[in-house]
């Protein structure tokens, strides 16, 4: 009997390993929109939360009046709240290159799905995605599933690319681990909507699409943070780290559905328990 209970237990435990969520926390930097060593911003752009720097030597340029922030504050060089924020997404970046990884990929050309609650990593050094693919995000109908998608170097968005969040997927929930520098380039291709946040140990470059400076290059469902220059060459809206977009068309009814036929489920097979 005792060797049963200590097997059952065992098989428990390994299924709650296997299906742990992998922890991306960003503590006080979760109110920010954009930290880096250095910010620029050349359009009119928006951003939801804070920005800030990391120290009193970085520098801020192009907001007030150019850039502007929604339900936030755009922070002096040296400000304790900017400071203890980078500290705390630097840690954040960290801790995820320890997460161990779920799926590896050799490359980004092709349209991918991803399935929540894993870590996709890019094994070769440098990426670069291809103008057309659609990446699909699968939250299994559980909002608070997380994906981890991680490169060891550069992460090169070239051309349009599209994004599905399906079952209940979260932008919130979506984190971009790269490893040096991230840069997306739409190019010709018009403004991008880009889902995730980007957490990168370089720089971020979000190009404007071909009409140069002020000419407006996607928006970015997630936060933008960088170790070193944090750059919107043109006009980027960062929607901050609680993103969200809605589901594709009828995917929310389906997700419903679900939810329903899982709720009748759990009362079937869940005893009552009579008030005493």
């Amino acid at each position: 009997m005792t060797s049963t209970l200590i097997f059952f237990g065992m098989t428990a435990a390994a299924a709650i390993a296997a299906s742990a969520s992998p922890l991306v926390n960003l503590n006080t930097a979760s109110s920010f929109g954009l930290l880096g060593g250095t910010i620029s911003n050349t359009g009119t752009s928006v951003i939801y939360g804070d920005v800030g720097v990391k120290d009193g030597s970085g520098t801020i340029i192009g907001f007030n009046p150019t850039g502007t922030t929604v339900g936030g504050t755009v922070f002096s060089p040296g400000a304790v709240a900017s400071d203890n924020a980078f500290t705390d997404f630097v840690s954040a970046f960290s801790a995820t290159q320890l997460l161990a990884s779920t799926q590896t990929y050799a490359d980004l050309t092709l349209s991918r799905t991803f399935v929540g609650n894993n870590v996709y990593t890019f094994v070769p050094t440098d990426i670069s995605t291809t103008s057309g693919i659609n990446l699909t995000f699968d939250a299994q109908n559980d909002p608070n599933e997380i994906f981890v998608i991680r490169t060891n170097g550069a992460l090169t968005v070239n051309g349009a690319m599209t994004f599905t969040l399906a079952n209940q997927a979260l932008a919130k929930n979506i984190f971009w681990i790269v490893g040096t520098d991230a840069t997306i380039s739409v190019g010709s291709s018009g403004p991008i909507t880009f889902a995730g946040s980007i957490l990168a140990g370089g720089s971020i470059t979000i190009s404007a699409a071909s009409g140069g400076s002020g000419v407006l290059a996607g928006t970015i469902n997630g936060c933008l943070f960088a170790e070193t220059a944090n750059t919107l060459a043109g006009t980027t809206d960062v929607t901050g780290c609680g993103a969200e977009i809605t589901p594709e068309p009828g995917t929310a009814g389906l997700v419903g559905f679900g939810g329903l036929l899982g709720l009748l489920a759990w009362r079937t097979r869940s005893p009552v328990n009579p008030k005493t």
